[in-house]
Formats: structure tokens, C-alpha cells, sequence
């Protein structure tokens, strides 16, 4: 392949990155926070700079893909904003979120939050491996608490993908290649952020909703693998359906139809909490997502239900789980290793991406000393 090809090539790619910023910028939370403020869980941002997502690039490729591009600088960077996260959302003295406590995302995605399978499993399951944890690592047992949101950080493939996007798009800011379609550029503006939790949220009461042209078009189960026994009753159903719309119609729309160019289309993942005293279903934002095939469409399909999702159905279509999702075992990662309880002489693996994040840190601080 000759330079001009590979020159070609690159500039495809930077062009394609630079799109997918354009369709996503505007439901990184830091865009949509401000404007519904008043409709989701408290929410605090610690920035990270295009070093520090370079250092976290960087460690994630190392410990997953053994790419030798860890630096002091980079480990340095990671432990300040390890740091940073502890005294401004772990402190007790500092931090503003109520007793439930908080959970963390970065500017683009979360990782998904969900109640056990099997509480009483899971929990025998979590307290063994805590106990090893404790007995292996003494020292680090004490502040295991803030390490383990960093941990949802240093291991996630989502975090990887979405920081590599992004530093792509700092890249043709900063004019170190060639922006020759003359897309629309946006500003740094990434962060590691968190967000009150809420115990009271059960996860089979999440619904993602479809706006089309300012006009909610469908509502689906969010959770679409779980068949639930408590939304296989129809009332129940139109219950969560009129709560929904009244919802939006009343709350939402007015906040973000002022912002239309923006927030015309979109997908809004809205929370109902059961209120015992009115008998009735408090509703919270959880989060928004482009009006885009790369929004999971839950129990539509962004093809077959075109016409629904786009607004031209006879009325508003909510779905939900009728069947049991089949083959569900597969989409359930942590099966195997819930498995692993059951069996004896079951020992850890010695593989680097097994460790916590901390420990595999301080090797390469050790490594990169000798």
C-alpha cells in the first residue's frame, strides 16, 4: 500500500470519527444535564484532560493487549484522578449525594447497573471473593470502596472505544491531521461523572422512550432479556404507558423543545418509582441517547418499526417481555463465575486483567522502576 493510500485511508477514519462526535456531543450528559436538571439524579463532573484520557488509553491497552505504552507520566495521571474521585465523591465531609451514594460513568456512556440474578447466590458469591480479596491484599482492603469505582473505569471496553474517539477528534483540533470535509468541530469537554443513586429504582421499571420531530412515538421495556411477571398485566401496563406520556408531555417536552435543533430526536430512558402514599409512579430521567441506529432499540427494530418509531402509527406503542428471552444464559456474563462457586479447588486466574485495577498499577510502577 503506497503513502498516498494510507494518507487516504487516515483521513476516512478521522472523518468518520469527527461524525460520530457530531451525532453523540449533544447526549454526552455534560450537554443534556443542565437543560433537565430539574428531571434526573444529582450529578457531580470531575474533568478528565486529553492526558489523562491518553493515560487511560494507554493502561487499558497495556493490560488487555500487552502494548508497552505505559508511562510514569501516564500511571502519575491515573492515580491523581483516583485521587481526585475519592476526596470529591467519596469524602464523607465533602460529598453532597445522600446515603444511597453515587454511581460513575464517563461524558458519552455507562456501564449498566442492574439488580442481582440471584441475590442470595450473588451475595455468597461476592462475600467469598471479598474475604480472598481481603486476605490477599491486606493493605488495599481499607479503601476498596473508592478504588472499586475506578476499577468500572479501568476495565471497560466501552470507556476504551469512546476515549479513543474522542482524543481521534482532539487530534484534528489541534490540527495534527487534516479536517478536508470541513466538519463541525467540538470542544474538549469529557469527564468522569457521578450520579446519585437511587434504591428505590427497580431496573424492571426502566423504559426507553423514542422522540421523533418533538413527538414520543413508542416506549419500550428497557430490560428486554427479563420477562417480568408484574408487567405481564395489562393494566399495569397502560398504567406505565399514560403515566409516561403525561410525563413527558408535561416535563420534558417544554424543557427540551426550546432546543429543537439539538433535541428534536432523541431516546430517553425515564425511571418509575412506585409512590405508596398517591398509589401512583414518580418518573426520573435516567439518560438520553441519539435518535441513531447505534441506540439499541430494545423490543423494536429500528427496520421493522421504522414507520412506528418515526411517528406515523395510529397512537403510541409501548411493548414489553411477553416470552422468556431465549438463550438468555448467554447474555448473562457473570454466570460462569457464580458457577465456579459450586466447584472445589476453584483458584483464581493468574491472568493480568483478572487483577484489580490498582494492583496491576503498582506492577507496572514496579516494572517500569527495575
Amino acid at each position: 500500500m503506497d503513502s498516498n493510500n494510507t494518507i487516504e485511508i487516515l483521513r476516512e477514519w478521522y472523518d468518520g470519527q469527527l461524525l460520530k462526535c457530531c451525532k453523540t456531543v449533544y447526549f454526552n450528559v455534560e450537554a443534556w444535564y443542565k437543560i433537565i436538571q430539574s428531571e434526573t439524579f444529582y450529578t457531580e463532573f470531575i474533568p478528565i484532560s486529553p492526558s489523562i484520557a491518553q493515560a487511560l488509553v494507554n493502561f487499558l491497552k497495556v493490560r488487555y493487549t500487552s502494548e508497552k505504552l505505559l508511562n510514569f507520566n501516564d500511571i502519575q495521571l491515573i492515580v491523581s484522578i483516583q485521587n481526585q474521585l475519592k476526596e470529591q465523591i467519596f469524602n464523607s465531609k465533602t460529598n453532597k449525594f445522600h446515603s444511597n451514594g453515587a454511581f460513575i460513568r464517563l461524558s458519552a456512556r455507562s456501564p449498566n447497573d442492574g439488580k442481582r440474578i440471584d441475590s442470595q447466590k450473588i451475595n455468597q458469591f461476592y462475600e467469598q471473593k471479598l474475604n480472598e480479596f481481603q486476605f490477599q491484599y491486606p493493605n488495599e482492603y481499607k479503601s476498596i470502596k473508592d478504588k472499586a469505582n475506578m476499577q468500572i473505569i479501568a476495565s471497560c471496553a466501552r470507556v476504551y472505544h469512546d476515549l479513543i474517539q474522542a482524543l481521534d477528534c482532539q487530534k484534528v483540533i489541534d490540527n495534527k491531521t487534516d479536517n478536508i470535509n470541513n466538519i463541525e468541530l467540538h470542544n474538549w469537554n469529557n469527564n468522569i461523572i457521578a450520579r446519585e443513586w437511587n434504591n428505590l429504582l427497580d431496573p424492571s421499571m426502566k423504559f426507553r422512550c423514542f422522540v421523533y420531530q418533538s413527538n414520543l412515538t413508542a416506549i419500550s421495556q428497557y430490560n428486554y432479556c427479563c420477562k417480568y411477571y408484574h408487567l405481564q398485566n395489562d393494566t399495569i401496563i397502560q398504567k406505565i404507558k399514560t403515566t409516561i406520556i403525561k410525563y413527558w408531555h408535561e416535563k420534558i417536552q417544554p424543557l427540551l423543545d426550546p432546543w429543537f435543533e439539538k433535541y428534536s430526536n432523541y431516546v430517553i430512558d425515564i425511571g418509575l418509582i412506585e409512590n405508596k402514599s398517591t398509589n401512583k409512579y414518580d418518573c426520573i430521567v435516567i439518560e438520553m441517547n441519539p435518535f441513531e441506529t447505534t441506540t439499541h432499540s430494545c423490543l423494536f427494530d429500528w427496520t421493522k418499526d421504522n414507520n412506528q418509531l418515526r411517528g406515523q402509527g395510529n397512537e403510541i406503542e409501548i411493548r414489553v417481555q411477553l416470552d422468556y428471552y431465549p438463550n438468555v444464559e448467554d447474555y448473562v456474563e457473570s454466570i460462569p463465575d457464580i458457577n465456579q462457586c459450586d466447584e472445589k479447588n476453584n483458584s483464581p486466574s493468574d491472568h493480568p486483567s483478572k487483577e484489580p485495577y490498582f494492583i496491576f498499577l503498582d506492577k507496572m510502577k514496579t516494572h517500569l522502576s527495575s
